[in-house]
């Protein structure tokens, strides 16, 4: 008999899983009554051996979600009256915002509503960015998408305002409110100074549906309002 599977439950070890090989003991005289019997104690193994499978089993699901997402921003990436660079450089943003707001999320249970906002704008326009509101902590599970919004305001900012001339400057202040049910909320407004002359665009854009879908996906809202001076934001959503 080799490799039998033997189960268990031992009063002081708890349940063990072992092989069991047995053969006879074979002398000259070919009349022997002994056996030989080997028992392989294989919980741990079969415990890892499941703990891997579940690791691979859970990378195989996140990278088929993560390539839905790529998907999902390429396809949505509005090609018109673009440059082939244009749009490489649109998608590669979105993308590495995406990735990090992801690691981020997987890192810890909560993420602090500046360090967020500082990690979507990027560098350069971090610099820029001036901040003020009591601390936030936003749950994992809103983190890319609040992380996209911001990300979005800051691309158009670069394209079109503030952060597209030196001077320009970006005001962000948040404070808390109490909701109905006992849910909290954060009122913020993104301001842009000493930018670019802001106009009402011609169309609405990939990235400002994103805007207008990922608050209202978030349970919030979002109201754009193209002053001369700079774009203002007024964005609100439960946190």
């Amino acid at each position: 008999m080799i490799g039998y599977e033997v189960k268990h439950d031992f009063p002081e070890l708890g349940p063990r899983t072992f092989l069991v090989d047995a053969r006879r003991l074979i002398h000259p005289d070919d009349n022997s009554t002994n056996i030989l019997v080997l028992f392989d104690d294989i919980t741990e193994r079969q415990r890892h051996d499941a703990e891997m499978q579940f690791i691979i089993s859970e990378t195989r699901h996140r990278m088929r979600n993560l390539f839905g997402m790529v998907r999902a921003i390429a396809m949505q990436t509005d090609t018109e009256g673009r440059t082939v660079v244009d749009y490489r450089d649109t998608l590669l943003g979105r993308l590495d915002v995406t990735l990090r707001a992801q690691e981020i999320a997987a890192s810890k249970d909560t993420t602090d509503l500046e360090a967020l906002l500082r990690q979507s704008v990027g560098e350069p326009g971090a610099v820029r960015l001036h901040c003020d509101g009591p601390p936030v902590e936003i749950g994992s599970s809103n983190v890319l998408a609040i992380s996209m919004i911001f990300h979005e305001l800051a691309t158009n900012a670069v394209k079109y305002g503030a952060l597209s001339v030196p001077d320009g400057r970006i005001h962000v202040t948040w404070s808390l409110e109490a909701g109905p049910r006992e849910r909290t909320s954060v009122s913020c407004e993104w301001r842009e100074e000493n930018g670019s002359t802001v106009t009402m665009p011609k169309r609405k854009g990939y990235g400002t549906e994103l805007i207008h879908g990922t608050s209202a996906h978030l349970g919030g809202t979002v109201e754009l309002s193209y002053e001369p001076r700079g774009l203002i934001s007024m964005i609100k959503m439960p946190v």
